[in-house]
């Protein structure tokens, strides 16, 4: 920016763009304020001093510039509550890698841009398509924007299509709520007074309030099957463990009166486990008849008559 030239100029984001002159720059010790003069319109002629952002880019450009703010404020329509921004803020930090896609760093609130269209396709396990036909967007650098409408279906896609990491992170999430419910929690007071402690009530409150909407939102895009089946496996996970416990204790108090068959139980215990490897059915291919193992049967020798 250099006094005399001619720069685009906007009161607002997205106000319609003004023909000005640069006739003074003053740096200040904090911020960098503007003398401009206005060259059309109805306030043409008139001065002001303006912050050093107002001013857009030459003149030259204000048909580029123009239209990639009418992109702009055609995204900006749409918006999330708190409980969807904060889920849609949760799944992004946990699934979607910063290269890939960020939403907290698009001109338009909850707006989202995809760096890598591909790599987000194979995240939702769907087309780009499935969203780009439902919402608001446009294409530059090389990256897409999107609107929140946008970032909201993203996060419901990746969120069906990956669900179980987003539940294990709930379920360990809401473990460590429950203490707080239980027994306060304490924390480091944010005045610097030293440390402050929290009660139950108004732990369970925040949780309320804050957590379980975001958690249950999240629950919702993971899918009913999903949520049954991860919460299924997991008991099943906590119940195995529990038995395996009762049964060690169980052998240790034989020991002390039968210990061979105390042995003989942890043995079998250890030796027939199911796990994971052997539960599955193994397909053999028929055998060939030289194949087939040759098995001898004893009978009583008859008369030959």
């Amino acid at each position: 920016m250099e006094i005399g030239d001619e720069w685009i100029c906007r009161a607002k984001a997205f106000s319609l763009s003004e023909r000005v002159k640069i006739i003074g720059i003053e740096k200040r010790k904090q911020t960098t304020r503007v003398d401009i003069e206005f060259l059309d319109g109805g306030r043409a002629g008139l001065h002001d001093n303006v912050p050093a952002l107002r001013p857009h880019g030459p003149w030259s450009t204000v048909a580029e510039y123009d239209e990639r703010m009418a992109n702009w404020q055609r995204l900006s329509g749409g918006d999330l509550d708190e409980t969807e921004e904060s889920a849609v803020g949760e799944l992004f930090d946990a699934l979607i890698p910063e290269d890939v896609a960020i939403y907290y760093d698009s001109f338009v609130r909850n707006g989202s841009t995809v760096r890598d269209r591909e790599a987000l396709e194979r995240l939702m396990r769907r087309p780009m398509s499935y969203v780009l036909d439902h919402v608001e967007w446009f294409e530059h650098d090389e990256v897409l924007e999107l609107s929140a409408d946008g970032t909201l279906l993203i996060a419901e896609y990746v969120c069906a299509a990956n669900p179980t990491p987003v539940l294990e992170r709930l379920m360990a999430e809401e473990a460590e709520i429950r203490e707080h419910c239980k027994r306060g929690r304490e924390y480091d007071a944010f005045d610097g007074s030293g440390k402050q402690t929290s009660p139950p009530e108004w732990e369970y409150e925040h949780y309320r309030k804050r957590y379980r909407p975001i958690h249950e939102l999240l629950r919702s895009w993971c899918g009913h099957r999903s949520v049954t089946f991860v919460e299924r496996l997991m008991a099943a996970e906590a119940e195995v463990r529990r038995l395996d416990i009762l049964i060690a204790n169980v052998i240790d108090t034989l020991k002390q009166h039968d210990a061979i068959q105390a042995h003989i139980y942890e043995r079998e215990h250890n030796q027939e486990r199911i796990t994971p490897e052997s539960v599955r059915p193994v397909v053999d291919r028929p055998l060939a008849p030289w194949e087939i193992p040759v098995r001898e049967v004893p009978v009583r020798r008859g008369r030959w008559w």
